[in-house]
């Protein structure tokens, strides 16, 4: 098999311990962790430096996960029935549909490890002084909190330990008023450091806020994660919030992989974990825009090389990031799911962060979603404001022809509301007609056989 270009992490700058620590990583998942027996073959050793070893192989999946299960991915023997025994573990399964669902080892210490490394990233969140902060978290209560989708819970059974959980309903579409401010109350009465949340519920309920001349006090930092955050929730948050906003890139599976600094550039947390970028072929935008495989460090109960997150991201180019931090991958920004991707009549990817700046611009809408029905048709669903009077069809449909082109049937559809997907998380851009990510990478950058003895 021809040999891979050099890296893209080859040209990033590391600390002088981080090759040794991805080297034990490689080495723990090979030597000591059963889902890797069939890897070892595929090494090409340790004279060709980690940063090529760790190249040289094709990426871990979702499907990877399910057919070891979660003791495949354990090292050194240790027992998962015996960890849930003397409850240093847990085992948590990841929100989404039943065929995106994985079952992880749930390891608090490293996890905890992995959050305060990317707090260092963001100079808010080191001004903040957090550690053993108070927190409120407004999410799918699927994701993180308590669900109870009929009725309504306490705050007390809402609150666990230093977490408060402001929503146990996982259809923001669907709050009522006494809901939301009921949010806005226990925002004011708990005083939280820190306010984590998802963009999208966030959203909805600044927009409830400021049209309702409500008072909110703002936390030391808003952190956005969970999902895509639209330019369209950013604008409203800031407009019911003064806190600084961060975005925070992660996973269940991998930890905290990126933070957001003050100057809005996306920083590795390279504490915690290795990222390699596979960039798309140049038509398709590469090589600054591509997917990224995550290798995580450090955690005794889940050994992770290569994982493929998932996710279309763009490198940073150009000068430096003004904030000053340079160590490992920066990004411009996160582009949004593999599953949100659309493609245009001529076959171009299109992701869903080309759709979020385009309907920015469209003035008067608070909400969107873009489906792709057929290979040359596109819906385009939208909310406007509550001081709209008249739905902004005609923009609507240039902002969305500007990107898919001459030959695209857009459909502009005026809603009341839009739901999220099941389990409480926003789908704003999406395919109804298959994509295979894999045909669009730059093949030079892709191993061409799966870590699999034949």
């Amino acid at each position: 098999m021809k040999a891979p270009p050099e890296p893209f992490a080859t040209a990033s700058l590391y600390n002088p311990h981080y090759p040794r620590r991805c080297g034990q990583a490689l080495d723990q998942a090979l030597q000591f962790t059963p889902a890797y027996h069939s890897w070892r073959s595929f090494d090409i050793g340790i004279e060709s430096g980690v940063f090529s070893r760790l190249a040289s192989f094709s990426a871990l999946t979702k499907e990877d996960l399910r057919t070891h299960g979660p003791q495949g991915f354990v090292p050194h023997g240790r027992s998962i029935p015996e960890g849930l025994a003397s409850g240093e573990i847990e085992l948590a399964t990841t929100s989404g549909t039943t065929g995106d669902q994985v079952e992880n080892v749930w390891y608090q210490p490293w996890w905890n490890r992995s959050e305060a490394a990317s707090w260092q990233l963001n100079s808010h969140a080191c001004g903040a002084d957090l550690g053993n902060h108070r927190e409120a978290i407004l999410t799918s209560p699927w994701c993180a909190g308590v669900p109870c989708e009929n009725g309504f819970l306490t705050k007390e059974q809402r609150t666990l330990g230093r977490f408060l959980y402001l929503c146990e309903r996982s259809d923001p579409s669907q709050w009522p008023n006494a809901l939301m401010n009921r949010m806005v109350d226990e925002l004011n009465c708990f005083g939280p450091q820190v306010l984590e949340a998802n963009p999208s519920f966030l959203g909805k309920l600044s927009r409830h806020i400021i049209t309702n001349g409500l008072r909110v006090r703002s936390p030391a930092l808003i952190v956005l994660t969970y999902e895509f955050p639209s330019i369209l929730h950013l604008r409203i948050i800031r407009q019911a919030f003064d806190s600084p906003l961060a975005s925070s890139y992660g996973s269940t599976e991998t930890g905290y992989v990126f933070m957001e600094c003050e100057a809005g550039r996306m920083h590795q947390v390279t504490e915690s974990c290795h990222v390699d970028f596979l960039p798309l072929s140049p038509d398709q935008g590469g090589p600054k825009r591509g997917r990224l495989l995550v290798t995580t460090f450090d955690n005794p109960w889940r050994s992770l090389v290569r994982f493929d997150t998932g996710d279309i991201v763009r490198l940073n180019s150009g000068a430096p990031c003004p904030c000053g931090r340079h160590e490992g991958l920066t990004l411009t920004s996160v582009e949004g799911r593999l599953v949100n991707l659309t493609l245009t009549p001529g076959n171009r990817l299109v992701t869903q962060g080309e759709v979020d700046r385009a309907l920015s611009e469209v003035p008067g809408i608070v909400e969107y979603q873009v489906i792709q029905t057929e290979q040359s048709a596109y819906t385009a669903r939208f909310v406007i404001g509550p001081n709209e009077t008249t739905p902004p069809t005609g923009a609507v449909r240039e902002a969305i022809q500007a990107i898919y082109g001459p030959a695209a049937t857009i459909t502009p559809e005026p809603v009341t509301s839009i739901a999220p997907d099941p389990p409480g998380k926003y789908r704003l851009v999406k395919s109804l007609i298959p994509i295979d990510p894999s045909l669009f990478l730059d093949d030079q950058f892709a191993p061409r056989e799966k870590n699999t003895q034949r």
